[in-house]
């Protein structure tokens, strides 16, 4: 193995730092939590049968006090910001019965998630292709029919591609 520093930035139940000593790996653990040194110290106790040695708790260096800032404030990753929103197009607006009756003609009484033809169109549901929270905008352009369990998996994180990929690895799809 390497020699490399492991870090956890959220060491609350300390299962990276146990590995890390097992691996005999020097390691930084950081956590909010009050308790948190005391979690650490028992748990690498109980687990230190696995251990390369007996590790006792005067072993590690901890601190409370928070790190001083050398950065000037500013963002660490200035181009990972929300999407910018995208304006509807011109023009009138559909009504959601009106988005809903347009699709139906178009695709016909199936899902466009998992492909499920239905026999009542009532068993489908308006949603977006790339969520509102993505920066989809509220238009028929952006405007897909899904079965409710395909809209529930959806749900605001993916786009309709990324629901037609994860119903084909579960084997939702035919």
């Amino acid at each position: 193995m390497g020699g490399g520093v492991v870090l956890d930035p959220f060491a609350g139940c300390a299962t990276t730092l146990v590995i890390a000593e097992q691996l005999n790996r020097q390691w930084v653990g950081i956590d909010l939590w009050d308790d948190v040194l005391n979690v650490i110290v028992k748990r690498l106790e109980k687990e230190s049968e696995k251990l390369h040695g007996v590790l006792f708790a005067e072993d590690i260096n901890f601190t409370d006090q928070k790190p001083v800032r050398t950065d000037n404030k500013e963002t660490a990753a200035p181009t990972l910001r929300v999407k910018e929103r995208i304006p509807e197009p011109p023009g009138r607006r559909m009504t959601r019965p009106e988005m809903y009756e347009f699709l139906l003609e178009q695709k016909g009484w199936k899902c466009q998630g998992c492909d499920r033809e239905f026999d009542d169109s009532r068993y489908l549901e308006l949603d977006h292709n790339t969520p509102r929270a993505d920066g989809g905008i509220n238009h028929i352009s952006n405007r897909v029919l899904l079965c409710s369990p395909c809209n529930r998996l959806k749900s605001n994180i993916l786009t309709l591609s990324g629901l037609r990929r994860e119903n084909k690895k579960r084997g939702y799809m035919r």
